[in-house]
């Protein structure tokens, strides 16, 4: 199977329903560990208000199509500084789990930033997240305390694992 991967200029059809499936995915996670409830839908539709935090000359949207042209998996980079962005909200779709893509829209990213002439890429993820916490460790980030321009509430904190890699 072929994935084709793309950074957009502009929301595509269905990343919407991708992005709630992550939520759906990741919430109830992060409120085993935090007590804190969180909306999946309500979370999405606040995330798409704001489409300048997803898209260029600023931020960038990585998606992927299967061969179907179906939208398989996402991934985006929010800058939050002159040198530096933020890794926010990767999915592959269960189906395409096991194939490489989860990790080919890691990659990406960090060639993005690279490109973009940034200096940092900063990440966080629910404790106990071991599938990122992997891609992590294996591409050089180092753990850190959370980053001041960290995207969540500061009342996360301590649910949450602070990752950094220099470029």
């Amino acid at each position: 199977m072929t994935h084709q991967l793309e950074f957009v200029e502009t929301i595509p059809d269905g990343y919407r329903d991708l992005l709630i499936a992550y939520l759906t995915g990741i919430l109830p996670v992060f409120e085993a560990v935090s007590g804190i409830e969180i909306d999946p839908v309500e979370m999405a539709d606040a995330t798409l208000a704001e489409p300048a935090n997803l898209l260029p000359p600023k931020n960038r949207l990585l998606v992927a199509y299967d061969d179907a042209e179906t939208l398989v998996g996402c991934g985006s980079l929010r800058r939050i500084r002159d040198d530096a962005c933020e890794m926010k909200r990767m999915f592959v779709a269960p189906e395409q789990r096991g194939t490489g893509l989860g990790r080919k829209l890691f990659e990406e990213r960090i060639n993005e930033a690279r490109r973009m002439g940034l200096s940092w890429v900063y990440a966080d993820t629910v404790k106990g997240n071991r599938a990122m916490l992997n891609l992590c460790e294996k591409s050089g980030f180092d753990y850190i305390d959370r980053y001041p321009e960290n995207a969540n509430p500061t009342e996360y904190a301590p649910h949450l694992v602070f990752l950094r890699l220099a470029l």
